[in-house]
């Protein structure tokens, strides 16, 4: 088992309203702000290419509004504890595939993700998107 976790982070549904140019410069500041907290290895705007499969696709080279971001599984917790405190009121849906087995969770509150996080513990691949408050 990967030290080592990709994580792809969805801002697409949270941030509507936004022309492509202002949702790909939050996304780069999200990049930003997780990499200074020590909170990934790398973070960076998702090609197309990096994308799970039955994902959304983009018309541009990068996809403004998600990321992918190399994570420690040591700082797993921290990363999506940060994201669930960045974008509080808003849902966020983990979706991971273990076995030829996908799954999704929500969650919007600390309960539901350490429920969330232990049954993720053993996975290689994880894509957090962030929805407006339903």
């Amino acid at each position: 088992m990967a030290d080592t976790l990709t994580i792809v982070i969805d801002l697409t549904e949270a941030e509507t309203g936004l022309e492509s140019e202002e949702l790909e410069s939050r996304s780069l500041n999200l990049a930003d702000e997780l990499q200074s907290g020590d909170l990934v290895d790398s973070a960076r705007l998702a090609r197309e290419s990096d994308l799970p499969e039955g994902a959304k696709s983009g018309l541009f080279a990068f996809i403004g509004g998600v990321l992918t971001a190399e994570v420690n599984r040591e700082n797993l917790q921290k990363a999506v504890d940060f994201l669930g405190n960045r974008f509080y009121g808003k849902t966020l849906t983990l979706q991971y595939e273990a076995d030829g087995l996908k799954t999704t969770l929500e969650y919007k509150n600390v309960e539901d993700l350490e429920v969330a996080l232990a049954a993720v513990q053993k996975l290689e691949t994880i894509r957090i998107q962030v929805k407006e408050k339903s």
